[in-house]
This record gives structure tokens, sequence and C-alpha cells, in this order.
């Protein structure tokens, strides 16, 4: 008996609805489903790899956040990651805002002035403690390494696989439905963009 299909083997999962993980800024650490503490998956100092295999960058309303921008992560969880944490070889999305971008960006710049396509290495997250004008909150850090083991270089090649195949296919309309997708858009764009509330009508330059 099979209702809900099965998952391929030695490829990348792409279910209707990406796996929907919450980066939680207020907490510290993944969540999935909420964010009371059964939703919890790890720990903000916990480290957990994942291998990046889209952006997109958005602005918009998410959640109790409005009018913000937003970088959208598809991803699939590393080697190795403990499946209680994120499924294996499926695909994942979230959004991350603010310092988060700015920690993702850094490490992105100086990965790119080597002449290495960072998508091509293994990204490991954690969460780090921040004091702002309203007290605590969690940015998510972001190193960097290159592959090492057979085993991620073998995942690589089937991440390169899917994506080549479906990356046309790698969207997630529910988390963006109050959003406009912002790429292609010059900086001046996306200044009017954030100050004129009809925002939605902007279109892309490209």
């Amino acid at each position: 008996m099979q209702v809900f299909g099965t998952i391929p083997e030695n490829t990348i999962f792409l279910p209707d609805i990406p796996y929907q993980v919450r980066f939680n800024c207020k907490d510290g650490g993944l969540f999935v489903g909420g964010s009371e503490p059964e939703h919890r998956r790890s720990n903000p100092t916990d480290k957990v790899d994942i291998s990046i295999i889209k952006i997109g960058k958005y602005y918009g309303d998410l959640g109790k956040t409005k009018s913000a921008i937003w970088l959208q992560l598809f991803f699939v969880a590393g080697v190795g990651v403990d499946p209680k944490i994120l499924p294996q070889n499926t695909v994942c999305v979230s959004y991350i805002k603010r310092k988060s971008i700015n920690n993702l960006n850094n490490v992105v710049a100086g990965i790119m002035a080597q002449k290495i396509e960072p998508a091509t290495g293994i990204f490991t997250i954690s969460f780090n403690r921040e004091q702002g004008d309203l007290g605590v909150y969690y940015s998510v850090n972001f190193d960097w390494r290159e592959r090492s083991t057979k085993e991620e270089k073998a995942q690589l090649e089937t991440i390169q696989e899917f994506w080549s195949a479906n990356n046309d296919y790698i969207i997630d309309l529910d988390g963006t439905r109050d959003m406009q997708s912002i790429n292609g858009l010059t900086a001046q764009q996306i200044n009017q963009l954030m100050s004129n509330p009809n925002h939605k009508q902007l279109t892309s330059a490209n």
C-alpha cells in the first residue's frame, strides 16, 4: 500500500511543498512545525551541516515580521546529520534577514575571492547570541569548508544532477505569499520598493 508515494533512492527528494525549517532568531536553533519547545530540532550552539542549493531575494512579510528584506535558502542536510534534526536528501527551505544575511554574505564573499563556488562546499550553521534594543536575539552564523570525505563528494554529484534537472521547479509558494521577488532589482529600485506602500506593483529590471 502506497498513499504518499516513495522517496527515490540515490537522488534528492523535492516535496510538493519543500520541508519548512525555521531559523528561530528569538530562541536560537532550528525549529520545525512551530516555535514551541516541542518544535525545537537543535540548540543555538549545535553545529548543523547543510548544502545550499538555491537562493532568492525577497521583500515583504513573513510571520510577525513586516516589510523586511529576506534571503530565501533552499538546502539539503549534510551527510551525517541526524534525521531527527533534518531529513536526509530532502529539499528544505528557510528564510533569514538582517544580520544573518550579512553573516552569510561575508562568508560567501571570502570564498568567492578564492575563485571557489560556495555551493560546492559545506555550510555549517549555528546561532550567535546578540543584544538588541528589544533584548536578546539570535543571528544565524555560517561557517564553510570544502568537502573532504567520499560521502560528501558523492552527495555533491547527486546535488548537481538534481539541480540541473530541477532548478526551475525549486520554489516555495507558501513562504513567499506575502512577498515580492527582488532578484534583478537595482539598489535604487529596492529603496523605492521599501518606501512605496504599493510595492507589489514594481517589477524586476530583467
